[in-house]
């Protein structure tokens, strides 16, 4: 994430939703990962702040925005509060400003008798939306506006707290935790796109979803998804936005800038020889690693199975030590399975179901050398011995039974 960065032009990181102290969840206890790794994953969140406050310091922003969830709750540890405290100190010690609003995980946090925050830190009050003024490394007047819930679960929206852009600014920007719409029943805060645009700000640093998504280009409203993943629900690569006027058409460009730990993934094997079976594992470790995960993942698979298993066999593909056996070949890759779902093909699993004594009967009659050497007689002159020499071959009556079969299974299913 390092490198040289012109200090002159106005930058800032878009940083939602951190939510420090989350234990990160989805992960059975009984599976038996190293400790190293286990630090790792507790301290997931920690790393990914600690990422982004690198990653400010290295391109040397003006100030980076947190809009929302800071914390995962507003009860914290005192190491917590001593933790961000000193990540916060790195920023004052690099002239840059952190702007802070709370959300619906974080909203009884108190400023005043909670924090010892160093002054280049200002919180959003609730119940009303306020403007922080801030002038740019090359002396842009920036507006930064921003309000903190009240309550968890707001049911209004709170765009009508904000006031219209302030046409001293060079750049206004607004921070707000909330979502798009009344579709669900998460959602907090609710705004349209054209409330936000109607107040022309320039850029809209969104929180609260977990998945970053651009609603608007024109102007900018984003959201920059959570830094780290924080179960199997949110996989892939987390991070934040680097927002700059860099570019030489003027106005705003976000670049998206990995933080996380490490990341969830999940994928799919299907398994059509049931003699696979015998080496499945070495045939997840293979599909694990072509993931090509460049930092620790977390992982989750589908297994299709043409058959169902022996109820001994299944046992032990659905234990948590069956995780431990594929883990232990990827541990040195830091690629590790951390749930396995089993799924059976019904239509192959039902022609697999049928008496074998019928199929077999059945098979032998149409097979049989001599019918069916009587039967292409029959039906082909002597003219035509490039045909009988085809049907005879063994290979083609071994793809003609295998026809047979899905034939069968898919009328009976």
């Amino acid at each position: 994430m390092s490198g040289f960065y012109n200090r002159g032009k106005m930058k800032f990181i878009h940083a939602a939703d951190i939510h420090l102290g989350n234990p990160i969840s989805g992960i059975d206890r009984k599976i038996n990962l190293p400790e190293e790794v286990k630090k790792q994953i507790a301290l997931a969140t920690f790393t990914a702040f600690s990422n982004v406050i690198k990653l400010a310091v290295d391109r040397h922003v003006d100030f980076v925005l947190f809009p929302g969830d800071l914390f995962d709750s507003s009860q914290q540890s005192a190491y917590l509060y001593n933790f961000l405290n000193q990540q916060f100190q790195n920023l004052k010690e690099a002239g840059i400003e952190a702007f802070i609003s709370f959300g619906n995980h974080d909203f009884q946090s108190d400023v005043e008798n909670d924090f010892i925050w160093p002054e280049n830190v200002h919180a959003f009050p609730k119940s009303k939306a306020k403007t922080f003024f801030h002038d740019s490394w090359d002396g842009k007047r920036v507006a930064i506006t921003g309000t903190s819930f009240v309550v968890r679960n707001p049911q209004e929206s709170l765009v009508p707290l904000y006031p219209s852009r302030d046409q001293s600014a060079t750049y206004q920007i607004g921070m707000y935790h909330g979502s798009q719409g009344n579709s669900s029943a998460n959602n907090y805060a609710p705004f349209s796109v054209g409330d936000l645009q109607a107040l022309n700000y320039d850029y809209w640093a969104l929180g609260h979803i977990h998945v970053r998504q651009v609603l608007s280009k024109n102007p900018a409203i984003v959201y920059s998804g959570d830094p780290q993943g924080l179960d199997l629900t949110e996989m892939g690569e987390k991070g934040v936005y680097f927002v700059s006027d860099e570019n030489d058409q003027g106005g705003l460009t976000a670049e998206f800038v990995p933080c996380s730990s490490f990341v969830f993934d999940s994928f799919e094997l299907s398994i059509n020889d049931q003699s696979a079976i015998s080496n499945i594992s070495d045939l997840i470790v293979q599909e694990l690693l072509s993931l090509n995960h460049k930092k620790m993942s977390l992982n989750a698979i589908r297994v299709n199975l043409s058959a169902s298993l022996p109820e001994k066999i299944l046992d032990q593909l659905t234990d948590t030590s069956f995780l431990d056996l594929v883990n232990s070949k990827t541990i040195r890759e830091k690629q590790f399975l951390i749930k396995m779902d089993l799924n059976v093909d019904q239509k192959k699993d039902n022609f697999n179901q049928l008496e074998e004594r019928y199929w077999q009967a059945a098979k032998n009659d149409v097979f049989d050398e001599q019918s069916f050497n009587q039967a292409l007689l029959r039906t082909f002159n002597s003219n035509q011995q490039f045909v009988i020499r085809h049907f005879t071959d063994p290979n083609v009556q071994a793809k003609l039974m295998s026809k047979a079969e899905q034939i069968i299974s898919e009328r009976i299913s």
